[in-house]
């Protein structure tokens, strides 16, 4: 992975000469190597049935692991991660796992192998040694929708709330379906970063490709509601054969390379500098708790023991006020939850309002011009139904979603100046109370960087259930009418509440994260903080209990601590520059 790589693991031995340091938190040390090596990210591989998802992962790969075939194939999500050695673990939906070789996946991820996954298999995990899954990459072979197998479709379209980047497959021949148009339209409000593969290009002559690919463009600006698509031709066929087989002119002409490239580049941008800098952050600033628990333990050595109980006493007091200060933050944080929580449903019942009224005058409307039309009423009336809910409520909602987006934003922003603060006076007192200096350290961010909060709401891939209506032929045409536009306008109220409320729970499922996600990390860098300062004062108060000479051969051990930790600070600091440049 090029730079990403260097850095990462430049930063990996960095840690772990932070974990020989005797005064350094282990625990915290050891949380933040795990996260370096271990942060998953979901790259998704979407699309339509028989679009050739499975062979483009192979082809990732250099190696035929997963199955492909000539019928729609996987039935089950399949997720690739890294491993020294292959090795394939079937997860069942009652909670139960088994171990499997490469020849047997057939028999689990397909549907000549199980038939509308009646052997209840919720996922398959592969552990490969692959450089793209190195980084915690995660590479997710989904069902196709679209497929004759619904089942197949409803599995893609569960799995979307997990996506952290999604590679949408088409190809040359035949064009988009209905069923894709459909799924974009969906993943919109799902995926941060969508990359565009039109695979088989070898399938076609150039003339044929380049036409190709400029309506495959055309297609997505109209689904995506954007004017620039950025779409990479290849042939997954020829990689695969290419790298399977040693033959770089394959390779080449399947044009894999420049896909590959620009993958490199986005999970460098967009995940690989995000981790590092947060896995930075969180190294220095273990770093300046071990400072200023070093330094008080140091000053406090030199106290005698009565002076030493009773600054103690003094910070215990003054620590007191800082808690009370906590305590009114977290109170005030609960206040601007509930307020953005009674926000939007304020918003959601405005909508639900004005929704019903819209549709019910269209509704009828559009029957009365329809009902003078040839062809299936009650099927027409249905279309015009769920179309225009399925607009309104993806309209309305990513309008909503940016406006929330908006308030949590400040709201983190306001509540990581207000722990900052806190950790600085907690920091400052303790170096007042025990009178050293504090120079050059200074306190980290608590929460990492966040611009923007995004939900991923639950959408239906056909949008809403089909009507249950129920009408004799027997009954006149004007009375049949009549009854089925008493029954589309019930069922608009109907619809709309079930939806209204969906997004409701959702909605507020998140925002309890977002909260307790805001609370665990704010309250744990306070107690850490607060943690390393009393066990210093322990450890000084203990020293002066047992002799002079024992005081006087830890303060030597201190600044031997000191001195590491302030060289591998500029060793960090010197690392965090390279990274920002």
């Amino acid at each position: 992975m090029g730079t990403y790589q260097h850095l990462k693991e430049a930063l990996e031995r960095q840690l772990t000469r932070l974990l020989e340091l005797p005064d350094i938190p282990k625990t915290t040390v050891s949380r933040l190597l795990d996260k370096l090596r271990q942060n998953r990210f979901h790259l998704v591989v979407l699309g339509a049935f028989k679009r050739g998802k499975s062979t483009l992962i192979n082809a990732l790969l250099g190696e035929a692991l997963l199955p492909t075939a000539i019928v729609p194939l996987t039935s089950v999500v399949t997720i690739l991660t890294y491993g020294e050695q292959v090795k394939i673990e079937v997860r069942f939906h009652d909670g139960s796992k088994k171990l499997i070789n490469p020849p047997e996946l057939v028999n689990f991820i397909t549907e000549r192998g199980n038939p509308g996954n009646r052997k209840g298999v919720r996922e398959v995990e592969i552990t490969y040694p692959s450089d793209y899954l190195k980084d915690g990459v995660c590479i997710i072979d989904t069902p196709g929708v679209g497929s004759i197998y619904s089942h197949n479709s409803e599995v893609a379209y569960n799995y979307l709330p997990y996506v952290d980047a999604a590679v949408f497959v088409v190809t040359v021949d035949p064009p988009l379906s209905a069923a894709e148009h459909e799924f974009l339209r969906d993943i919109r409000e799902y995926v941060h970063k969508l990359f565009f593969v039109l695979n088989k290009i070898d399938y076609v002559e150039e003339p044929e490709r380049r036409e190709a690919l400029e309506f495959t463009r055309q297609v997505l600006q109209a689904d995506l509601e954007t004017d620039r698509v950025l779409i990479f031709p290849l042939s997954a066929k020829l990689a695969l054969e290419g790298k399977h087989n040693g033959h770089p002119e394959l390779l080449t002409a399947s044009h894999l390379p420049e896909f590959e490239e620009h993958l490199r580049q986005f999970l460098y941008r967009e995940k690989g500098r995000v981790l590092l800098l947060s896995c930075l952050s969180g190294a220095l600033k273990a770093l300046t708790d071990s400072t200023l628990a070093l330094k008080v333990e140091r000053q406090a050595a030199s106290l005698p023991l009565e002076e030493l109980e009773a600054r103690i006493t003094q910070f215990n007091r003054e620590l007191a006020g800082l808690a009370k200060e906590r305590e009114m933050s977290l109170l005030l944080l609960e206040g601007r939850l509930k307020a953005v929580a009674a926000a939007f449903d304020a918003d959601l019942e405005a909508f639900r309002r004005q929704t019903t009224a819209r549709l019910k005058r269209e509704i009828e409307a559009v029957f009365q011009e329809k009902s003078r039309l040839p062809g299936d009423l009650r099927q027409e009336m249905e279309k015009f139904l769920f179309g225009a809910l399925r607009d309104l409520f993806t309209g309305w909602r990513r309008q909503e979603i940016d406006r929330l987006s908006q308030t949590l934003a400040e709201t983190h922003q306001e509540f990581a100046a207000r722990s900052n603060a806190i950790l600085e006076r907690l920091t400052q007192l303790t170096a007042r109370i025990f009178d050293f200096s504090l120079r050059g350290f200074a306190v980290e961010e608590t929460f990492a960087d966040r611009s923007r909060f995004s939900f991923k709401f639950k959408d239906e891939p056909v949008g809403l259930e089909i009507l249950q209506m129920t009408v004799t032929g027997l009954l006149p045409r004007a009375l049949t009418k009549g009854m089925l536009l008493k029954k589309l306008q019930e069922n608009v109220a109907e619809l709309v509440d079930k939806h209204c409320g969906r997004l409701r729970w959702d909605f507020h499922q998140r925002l309890q994260d977002i909260g307790r996600e805001f609370r665990q990390s704010w309250l744990a860098r306070l107690e850490e903080t607060t943690r390393s300062i009393r066990q210093a004062l322990e450890r000084a108060r203990a020293q002066k209990q047992v002799s002079a000479q024992a005081v006087a051969a830890r303060a030597g051990e201190l600044d031997l601590s000191l001195n590491a930790i302030l060289q591998a600070e500029a060793e960090l600091a010197a690392l965090r520059q390279r990274l920002a440049a």
